[in-house]
């Protein structure tokens, strides 16, 4: 379960873009995906915390002895990078 933070608290049904985009800069993952996909796959009721572990799933960075360092981020919901919401 996350944590408290920027993604924990804000969900799929609270945002309606069309397309949300996913980035991590410190691996270059990046893609957009279609709203509507991500709730028939989903629901409408999870947490964006949760869709960027599920997105970045395969980050070595993900989980490291000093916590999580994956750079994931949705940039349509602010530019934040990370899970505690700190830029780099």
């Amino acid at each position: 379960m996350a944590g408290p933070g920027p993604l924990s608290d804000l969900r799929l049904k609270d945002y309606r873009e069309p397309v949300i985009e996913f980035i991590c800069r410190r691996c270059d993952r990046h893609g957009a995906i279609e709203r509507k996909l991500l709730v028939k796959a989903f629901g409408a009721g999870v947490s964006f915390a949760v869709l960027r572990r599920r997105m970045a799933m395969g980050c070595e960075r993900m989980q490291t002895p000093e916590g999580d360092k994956c750079g994931a981020h949705f940039p349509s919901l602010g530019d934040i990078d990370g899970p505690d919401g700190s830029q780099s």
